[in-house]
């Protein structure tokens, strides 16, 4: 089971907690079906859990590491955007395995990445649809705007029926050392987005949401900041670095796992 691990920030109770906090926060519901790589990952082990992913190849969904999944235990539903309707362009399917890298510590939120195989092709459509990996790993320049999607909690404390989206916005990644100092080292295969006073975030339920900045595909949500929302913290990501590539193709592209 995955330990929660927070403290107190400061007096204004502001805590660091991991990333099965994540939620959409201020943001607003999209256009059904208008994110067709969106998965929605639950797992039932003691308890439900759910996280997010993104659809990469037809039998191959990305997410973070510290979601919880096990074969057997764990569905994949694909063109879902209303948690509650029954939609004709549900695609429901298992897993057979799941890879993430060597290196991944629950403690350090190093490599907070995984690979799901699906057991059989997505069929592809207008509701389901492959989210490309970058072609290169370009740092995102801070202040740059991105958008997050997930069926997680809002403001409201209650989780989303509906798919939503909220505009982030990258934050200098040396501020962001600062900020984490105390608890976590953020390395160069981390992105961090703030939080400002218009408080847009994601929380509980938005794990392994995929992070897009000017249209590419740029990061996975992994941690951040309790209460979510609070404005002057932040949220951390797992970047879609160069080694972070090598390893995704390393799976992906290996002949057995076609």
């Amino acid at each position: 089971m995955m330990m929660l691990f927070c403290y107190i920030f400061f007096a204004a109770t502001i805590m660091a907690c991991n990333g099965n906090r994540i939620k959409i926060i201020n943001g607003d519901e999209v256009y059904p079906h208008s994110r067709p790589y969106m998965a929605y990952i639950a797992t039932v082990i003691e308890n439900k859990t759910s996280c997010a992913g993104s659809l990469i190849r037809p039998n191959w969904v990305l997410t973070a590491a510290h979601c919880k999944t096990a074969v057997n235990k764990t569905k994949v539903t694909l063109g879902v955007h209303s948690l509650k309707e029954k939609e004709t362009e549900n695609q429901m399917i298992n897993i057979i395995a799941s890879f993430q890298p060597k290196e991944y510590r629950e403690q350090t939120k190093r490599f907070d990445i995984k690979l799901l195989q699906l057991s059989r092709d997505a069929e592809l459509n207008s509701a389901v649809d492959i989210l490309p990996l970058p072609d290169n790993d370009t740092d995102v320049k801070a202040d740059t705007i991105c958008q997050v999607a997930g069926w997680g909690q809002t403001e409201t404390r209650k989780f989303s029926s509906a798919l939503r989206e909220v505009n982030v916005s990258i934050f200098d990644r040396e501020q962001c050392k600062k900020k984490w100092r105390h608890q976590y080292v953020i390395s160069d295969n981390m992105i961090c987005t703030s939080v400002g006073p218009d408080k847009k975030d994601t929380c509980k339920g938005d794990s392994g949401s995929p992070l897009i900045c000017e249209g590419v595909f740029r990061g996975i949500n992994s941690f951040g900041f309790k209460p979510c929302g609070t404005p002057h913290t932040t949220n951390v990501y797992t970047r879609l670095s160069e080694s972070i590539l090598s390893w995704i193709h390393s799976i992906i592209d290996e002949p057995s796992s076609k």
